[in-house]
């Protein structure tokens, strides 16, 4: 492929060599497209937008954007992509697939991979639209084995020649091995005879004959080298704490002993077979030295702040506290760039390992599971967190165990309103530093929860302080920008509201955020604002999205769906959609189990919301009973089981049992689950109640507050 584009026999080519970090959705795309602008084609939006991208806005954003930049390029040009085989992620190849089905006819991907890619590739052959280059294509005739012995001035017998051809079967660095091994030797017939066994054998033991032809010097390098995937002159004289790198690769470019230049980048490579070789025989003759120079090597590459590279040599050198500390220092950087793959990744080069109860492992993963929903994991490293000793800084700045433990309860509630705010209160003292992006932290999970309880003016000025702090995380931002204008709407400060929303969805355009479940707190404060404002198809546009953004991840913390849902069940009900707007808020219970007492304000927001729209047509009729099914839905709800649950008992679906309970709601003239109970609890026959007309004030006497739009 190489020659193929430096002999101008092609059109303009986008080259991408992959490594294992192009596993990671974010970073494969974000390095096409770097390669496709490298030749004149650029794709829409900074690459650093691109690193930020979940993996649901690289299919629905990125990788359209990609083909239009193909498609407005209007002339021939090649994509290569060089070691597929190391794209192991589903998403990864199945976002190359939607790729390849979207590419416009002037465009074509060539995949150069040591095994298939995980793709259809079925359907491709039959429309004729997938060319095959495999290994028999790729084998030497005779021939060109006989031309391979005469660019090394190596003589045989056509017998002889037959023979290794056979060996080989012209595979092509095997042939080219021998070659290197024949040259120079006095009767190179008979060494063609004395060798035996398959090609695979063939090609190590010439490697291995290649290898030790060498001068020691060029040997060592060889051998040193083989540690590292690519590699140039800098590092080669760091890990072999040398000055002599640039001398001998010039020397193996000049002998083509199986260096490969990687491709408009002046680093190299040793071809995949020749390295394999040389790391064996240096694990095998040296196996102290295999472990310094990964630990060289990830001296080297910290010190360039290339963590990726850096961590992946302290995990090789069997550095697994080094490196959990490593990733422990960075993972939010990660986070907020959307790499959340590559944290994984690297987490689960921990299991089965001491270093995965280790402080710097269970706090990443704890932050983890948090952020993406994984209950389980989150209840495992949570009990890990409550016994740990560790009361020392760690590596990301988090003031101790008890902190980050502290900090996640508060900020994701989990456990209802109030044992958010006690938490999210006791984590602001152990983080008292205005400096530190822990306090921001600190101060968006009280002010949230103070948004969350009630207390307005604490939320405003601990929002406040996370939204304006220069170090606070991407997402902490957004969540405070978000809730501090929803608080200002609660206040009747629509202008400000209005102000603070977009500037919270500044920042997930910014970031190309519009896909990440985080992003709804911004789509949440501009539906608000917009409804405010009297656009009620533009915010229920808006809000929808934030809805789809936020439904895609499960799992995740309830309260900014919570919020999400009031907002959303206000516009669906002023637009006349009160179906909806009751469906809405129905989910809300299921969202929240907590006692009425704990949930005390967002009940009174709920009722605010219906009945400031009351006038919405739902006519109770009077005297209608229960049907069989409601009555078995309401003898449910008298429990603890979420409607989910229920469900799952009843062998039905949850929208059938989500529209069961309406029907109760209706009926029953109720408008929260504990008023059905409380209802049904009255000692006569249960049976439909007139809904009572809205007085316009809540159960304590006071007027519904702002928080509903409009």
């Amino acid at each position: 492929m190489a020659q193929w584009v430096d002999e101008g026999h092609a059109d303009p080519v986008a080259w991408l060599q992959l490594d294992q970090s192009d596993n990671d959705p974010a970073r494969l795309w974000a390095d096409l497209a770097a390669a496709l602008g490298r030749i004149g084609c650029p794709v829409d939006g900074p690459i650093s937008d691109f690193v930020a991208m979940s993996t649901t806005a690289v299919a629905t954003d990125l990788i359209p954007r990609v083909v239009e930049a193909l498609v407005n390029f209007g002339r021939p040009l090649s994509i290569v992509l060089e070691d597929c085989h190391v794209v192991q992620s589903t998403d990864c190849n199945d976002q190359l697939g939607l790729l390849i089905e979207a590419l416009p006819q002037h465009a074509h991907l060539v995949m150069v991979s040591r095994s298939d890619p995980p793709m259809r590739l079925g359907r491709l052959r039959v429309e004729g639209r997938l060319a095959e280059i495999r290994a028999s294509d790729l084998s030497f005739t005779v021939t060109e084995v006989q031309r391979v012995l005469d660019s090394q001035d190596v003589a045989l017998s056509e017998t002889a020649l037959q023979e290794l051809h056979r060996l080989t079967e012209g595979w092509p660095a095997a042939v080219y091995l021998a070659a290197l091994y024949l040259r120079g030797r006095e009767s190179p017939d008979d060494v063609v005879a004395r060798l035996s066994g398959s090609n695979r054998y063939i090609a190590d033991y010439l490697s291995e004959e290649v290898l030790n032809c060498q001068e020691p010097e060029v040997r060592e390098f060889i051998l040193d080298m083989s540690v590292f995937d690519r590699f140039d002159t800098a590092l080669a004289d760091f890990v072999t704490e040398s000055r002599s790198s640039a001398r001998l690769l010039r020397h193996l470019e000049r002998t083509n002993l199986l260096l490969i230049p990687l491709h408009g980048r002046g680093w190299f490579r040793f071809h995949h077979l020749f390295r394999a070789f040389a790391q064996s025989a240096l694990e095998v003759e040296h196996p102290e030295r295999v472990t310094e120079l990964h630990r060289r090597g990830a001296r080297w590459f910290a010190a360039r702040d290339d963590v990726e590279q850096a961590v992946h040599h302290l995990i090789e050198a069997g550095d697994l506290e080094q490196a959990a500390a490593l990733i422990q220092q960075n993972w939010v950087r990660f986070f907020d760039a959307g790499r959340t793959s590559t944290i994984a990744m690297w987490l689960r080069a921990f299991r089965g390992t001491a270093a995965d109860d280790s402080a710097p492992v269970v706090v990443t993963a704890a932050w983890l599971a948090a952020l993406t929903g994984d209950r389980q994991e989150l209840r495992r490293r949570e009990a890990a967190l409550e016994s740990m000793t560790w009361t020392d800084p760690l590596p990301d700045g988090t003031r101790s165990a008890r902190s980050v433990l502290l900090l996640i309860r508060g900020l994701f509630g989990f456990t209802g309103p109030d044992r958010m705010l006690d938490d999210a209160q006791r984590a602001i003292l152990l983080e008292p530093d205005p400096s530190s992006p822990w306090h921001a932290v600190a101060c968006a999970a009280l002010g949230h929860a103070s948004f969350a309880t009630g207390d307005i003016p604490v939320a405003q000025a601990r929002l406040g302080e996370a939204a304006r702090s220069p170090v606070a995380p991407l997402t902490v931002r957004l969540l405070a920008l978000g809730t501090l204008s929803l608080c200002e709407a609660e206040l009747g400060n629509h202008a400000t509201s209005a102000k603070l929303a977009a500037e919270a969805m500044d920042l997930v355009t910014a970031h190309a955020m519009e896909q990440m479940p985080q992003a709804v707190f911004a789509y949440t404060a501009l539906g608000s604002s917009l409804a405010a404002s009297g656009s009620l198809a533009e915010a229920r546009a808006i809000l929808d999205d934030g809805l789809r953004a936020r439904r895609r991840a499960v799992g995740l913390s309830p309260w900014p769906l919570i919020h999400h849902l009031v907002v959303t069940a206000v516009v669906a009900a002023e637009s006349g959609d009160g179906q909806l707007a009751d469906e809405l808020l129905a989910e809300i219970d299921e969202l929240a189990p907590w006692t009425d007492e704990s949930m005390a304000l967002t009940r009174r927001r709920i009722a605010a919301v219906r009945q400031r729209f009351a006038q919405r047509e739902v006519t109770p009729r009077a005297g209608e009973a229960l049907t069989p099914r409601e009555t078995e839905i309401l003898h449910r709800l008298r429990g603890t089981q979420t409607l989910r649950e229920i469900a799952a008992d009843l062998y039905v679906s949850h929208n059938t049992v989500k529209s069961l309970t309406l029907s109760l709601y209706r009926k029953l003239g109720a408008h929260s689950r504990s008023e059905v109970v409380a209802i049904s609890a009255q000692p006569r026959t249960v049976a439909a109640r007139r809904q009572g007309p809205s007085s316009g004030m809540l159960e304590n006497g006071s007027h519904p507050g702002e928080f509903a739009p409009g």
